[in-house]
């Protein structure tokens, strides 16, 4: 505090408005960081509350609890008009001009952007409803899901392969550089950074196409007729092929050996499905990720602890996990890890909140060094890990971005392994493209939108995906008012990135009449089925 470094006499500062000065000027030379140091996850409520507890100051203290009761008073007035829109409206914009008034921030962040994490409360909620599949829905997927796990540890092992390569390039510039002295990971990690989100040549670049060119070959897309829009295969017949598109018998690092599909099942109401009515659609596959190790999902769990001790059985102890800084893309405080074990470091890299002291691993604080053949990082306390570790989930974010079924081609279509729908039917063009930019007045927009649907032969309700935006989102060709809204984001792309944005449309899949979750009313819901799978062959290292 300002007070300690006045009665410090070696300072020599006389009042605490000049530690104060001092302080400030450390801040903004980034030697010392100033702020509550709230962690990005549902727990910074609790955390700024211990914070507020442990001010000092009586009347500072006072003054920072009755604001924050205030503000949490506005959330619970919130949550209290939730399903009333009226009320709702009314309360959300008191909260808003709340959190304003006592921040002088505003209360939305990312404005203009479709994805979540960007105003000051969300609602979730847990159904009333327990789900039991038996063992004839999971033995149907049993096979379609194996060749899906055969990819998936191919496309983990390769881009473990491909870093690696690349990693020891950069090492042995390093060393070099350094002469007698030791390679620091800092440097190291420095470098590899425009390898994994650089806008040149990415090692997840040429694995993503190489495995694309895989699929093909396995699938026969290259040999489909024109205007083929549904391909349906057996997997018993792919199997002889599986492991020559696709070898390699173990993962080869941690996060390899897991893969969390999510499975979206189509069927017209729970009877039908439990007569055996149904086909399953793959929503995404998240390659190398546990998907389940999330703040939105761990807090539905009766026993977190449980879940905890699995992973860490799944994938091993002393876990290197990243310390993320609070404005890493894609990451919000309900997509926040929330499994992380006791003996697991955060590798610190850059000004990021919520540290653990005992936890944190500085970049500074490792040196990287070759061990029988391999790069391995150690600590000053002597804990070494693989660089592979060290660098694991950037690996399992480009692994869960890289697993892509078909190549970017114009149009690609349905591909189903006996009842698993692996891939939906999609067509890419750009913004410029679809000349819905111009489009002005809201019957211009709505006429553009249904002359591009009918050009490229696109179903009335499909979800769009913008190079510029993170998620895709619903839109529904059939209505004005989606129209309207479509034509907005389309304008907003091209005003980020020029008429060169991508624009990526897949059919909706399940349809409206394919939801099959039901409510108390009588009202039914889409669902998805999120699978935690284990290659039960574990790492070459267990």
């Amino acid at each position: 505090s300002a007070a300690d470094l006045v009665a410090d006499p070696a300072i020599g500062l006389r009042r605490p408005e000049d530690g104060y000065a001092l302080l400030d000027r450390l801040v903004e030379r980034e030697l010392i960081s100033w702020d509550a140091a709230l962690p990005v996850s549902p727990d910074a409520e609790r955390v700024l509350a211990d914070r507020i507890a442990g001010i000092g100051d009586e009347a500072a203290r006072s003054t920072a609890r009755a604001g924050f009761d205030r503000l949490r008073a506005a959330r619970d007035a919130v949550a209290e008009a939730a399903g009333d829109p009226v009320r709702l409206r009314a309360a959300l914009d008191t909260l808003d001009a709340t959190f304003t008034e006592l921040t002088g921030v505003p209360a939305v962040r990312r404005a203009g952007q479709m994805y979540a994490g960007r105003t000051i409360c969300y609602e979730d909620s847990a159904r009333d409803l327990d789900v039991v599949f038996g063992a004839p829905l999971l033995a149907e997927l049993a096979a379609p899901l194996d060749v899906l796990l055969r990819a998936a540890r191919w496309m983990g092992n390769a881009l473990a392969e491909a870093y690696d390569e690349v990693f020891r390039g950069l090492y042995e510039e390093l060393r070099a550089e350094a002469g007698a002295g030791p390679v620091a990971l800092a440097d190291l990690w420095f470098l590899a950074q425009g390898l994994f989100w650089g806008g040149g040549e990415r090692p997840v670049d040429a694995v993503a196409a190489d495995f694309a060119a895989r699929w093909a070959g396995l699938f026969g897309l290259d040999g489909l007729p024109p205007g083929t829009t549904d391909v349906r295969l057996r997997a018993a017949d792919l199997a002889d092929r599986v492991d020559a598109a696709f070898p390699g018998a173990r993962p080869t690092w941690s996060n390899a050996v897991m893969q969390s599909p999510d499975l979206q099942i189509c069927a017209t109401d729970a009877a039908a499905l439990a007569r055996g009515e149904y086909t399953v659609v793959l929503g995404e596959l998240h390659a190398a990720w546990s998907s389940f190790d999330c703040a939105v999902f761990t807090p539905s769990h009766p026993d977190v602890e449980r879940l905890r001790a699995a992973l860490a059985e799944d994938l091993g102890e002393r876990r290197v996990r990243l310390l993320f800084p609070a404005e890493w893309p894609r990451r919000t405080s309900r997509t926040a890890e929330s499994l992380t074990g006791p003996t697991d470091r955060h590798l610190a890299f850059q000004d990021a909140p919520g540290a653990e002291p005992d936890r944190v691993l500085p970049t500074v604080d490792l040196t990287v060094t070759e061990v029988d053949g391999r790069l391995v990082a150690t600590a000053s306390d002597g804990q070494r890990w693989p660089l592979t570790e060290v660098f694991a989930e950037l690996l399992s974010a480009h692994a869960v971005d890289g697993f892509k079924l078909v190549a970017a081609a114009p149009y690609t279509p349905r591909i189903t392994l006996d009842r698993l729908v692996v891939a939906r039917q999609t067509w890419r063009t750009t913004v410029g493209e679809t000349g819905l930019a111009q489009a002005a007045g809201e019957r211009q927009r709505f006429l553009a939108v249904r002359d591009w649907r009918r050009r490229l032969g696109l179903p009335e309700q499909v979800y769009v995906k913008l190079g510029t935006e993170t998620k895709p989102c619903f839109v529904d060709l059939a209505s004005p008012a989606f129209a309207n809204m479509f034509c907005a984001m389309v304008r907003a792309a091209r005003v980020d990135g020029g008429d060169g944005v991508s624009l990526t449309v897949s059919e909706m899949l399940p349809t409206t009449d394919q939801a099959w979750v039901p409510d108390g009313a009588g009202r039914r819901y889409f669902s998805e089925l999120r699978l935690h799978l284990v290659d039960t062959q574990g790492t070459e290292d267990r």
